[in-house]
């Protein structure tokens, strides 16, 4: 289950982008945004260590594929009989067409008996904070009919600042046996509007800082090396963004939308793609209720979120 009583808190809220450094900044070169990174795929994770049937870290594996009426996505192993994903990719969707798989110990398959979508998610980004392109608390848990296998690791919760952090990407988009891995950093943390940490978002850094589009052209903005660097692609929502903390693996995000960037005036030779998604420290509370509600009554109507909110798939 996840870790959700000894996590590590808060100790800042991330509010870099009302300095004057990004106010005004992010919309003029932002091309457009992917919520639903939806086509099936060989491999996932744009650049980094590239896929993979091995992990090289045992907490990783609590990441798996989810199948949604036959397009695969990721979702993350948070309790035995729990998984958390992307809103987007299961709201609105029967849950007898949902499965999640791990390729762990040995393989474990299981169906979905409910979804549970994160009850102030909007399906849209009325309200964000400006430059913000994330659709508002895009989470959601599916229930699964059979409870996974001690030998798979559950997911334990970060709360921390994730301002300037290294995320480790891992996803199992549009494969159900091989993992796809890479780092970014976050470089914008966007606020709530009570001020609360909500989005994280990164750009995917080339060779040299003319390639860098979020920050100042410093050093500490580059690229992380040809074999590190990565960003979301088709198929990677739903997937993990871990950080390292105290020798320690943590989940600090969900993975859900990829974006695009321009230079002023449109210039496609300065183009830039990044990604990124939700910070889930504050969604701790939301995550207890629904680990610790009773399973569904057989034959009870499942409510997988609001009818009429679900992103159309490219």
């Amino acid at each position: 289950m996840v870790r959700l009583d000894g996590d590590v808190r808060w100790s800042t809220l991330c509010r870099r982008t009302e300095s004057g450094l990004f106010r005004g900044w992010l919309l003029p070169w932002c091309w457009g945004v992917v919520f639903c990174l939806g086509a099936p795929t060989a491999q996932a994770l744009t650049g980094g260590a590239g896929p993979s049937e091995v992990l090289a870290e045992p907490a990783w594996a609590a990441v798996g594929s989810l199948d949604v009426a036959g397009q695969l996505f990721s979702a993350i192993l948070i309790g035995r009989q729990h998984v958390l994903t992307a809103a987007h990719v299961v709201n609105g969707a029967n849950p007898a067409l949902i499965r999640f798989r791990s390729a762990a110990a040995e393989g474990f398959s299981s169906a979905a008996t409910a979804v549970q979508v994160n009850p102030v998610f909007t399906g849209n980004t009325a309200h964000n904070t400006p430059g913000d392109p994330s659709v508002h608390a895009d989470l959601a848990i599916v229930r699964l009919a059979q409870p996974a296998p001690a030998s798979i690791p559950t997911a334990r919760l970060f709360s921390g600042p994730l301002l300037g952090r290294v995320l480790t990407l891992v996803s199992h988009g549009g494969s159900t046996t091989l993992y796809t891995t890479g780092e970014n950093r976050a470089d914008v943390v966007f606020p709530d509007f009570l001020g609360r940490p909500a989005t994280y978002l990164f750009d995917f850094d080339g060779p040299d800082l003319s390639n860098n589009r979020l920050g100042p052209p410093v050093p500490a903005n580059g690229t992380l090396g040809a074999d590190r660097e990565a960003t979301l692609a088709n198929g990677d929502s739903g997937s993990a963004a871990f950080v390292r903390f105290d020798g320690q693996w943590y989940l600090a995000g969900v993975n859900t939308f990829s974006i695009t960037f321009g230079a002023p005036g449109g210039s496609a030779a300065m183009a830039g793609k990044g990604g990124g998604g939700v910070v889930l420290g504050d969604h701790a509370a939301w995550m207890r209720e629904v680990l610790s509600a009773p399973a569904p009554v057989a034959g009870a109507a499942d409510a997988p979120g609001r009818p009429g909110t679900r992103i159309q798939k490219p």
